[in-house]
């Protein structure tokens, strides 16, 4: 490969690094507005015009996270990390999106939209 292909692959790699990070920092919600805010130009403009939405919100913790800290120790962030991803893949599998991680907690959300019409029948 040649010097400037190899700076290409590695300036990509690093653009979709970077919009993953933003993806789980930001949210769901904050996703939708930054790509907002990109297709105007790049410009950040806090005042578009929001839609309304329906979903359900679901929030889950660690039950003794505190006694696990305790046990785990340095171990804890794998611990945390391996539930996350569980509850992730349960959310998307039932069609909601993993809106936020904090610490022990996760916040979880199921919109109802044109792709999901017959999502609250399937969630119950």
């Amino acid at each position: 490969k040649t010097s400037s292909t190899y700076e290409t692959a590695l300036l990509e790699t690093t653009l979709h690094k970077i919009g993953a990070l933003l993806q789980v920092g930001f949210g769901e919600a904050g996703t939708e507005i930054i790509r907002q805010n990109m297709g105007h130009g790049g410009n950040l403009n806090p005042l578009i015009a929001g839609r309304k939405m329906t979903g359900i919100f679901g929030f889950c913790d660690i039950r003794q996270f505190t006694d696990a800290t305790e046990c785990l120790q340095e171990e804890v962030m794998v611990f945390v990390n391996r539930i996350g991803e569980i509850v992730h893949e349960a959310t998307h599998q039932y069609s909601g999106a993993a809106n936020k991680n904090i610490g022990d907690a996760f916040l979880l959300v199921w919109k109802f939209d044109d792709r999901t019409p017959n999502l609250y029948e399937e969630l119950c």
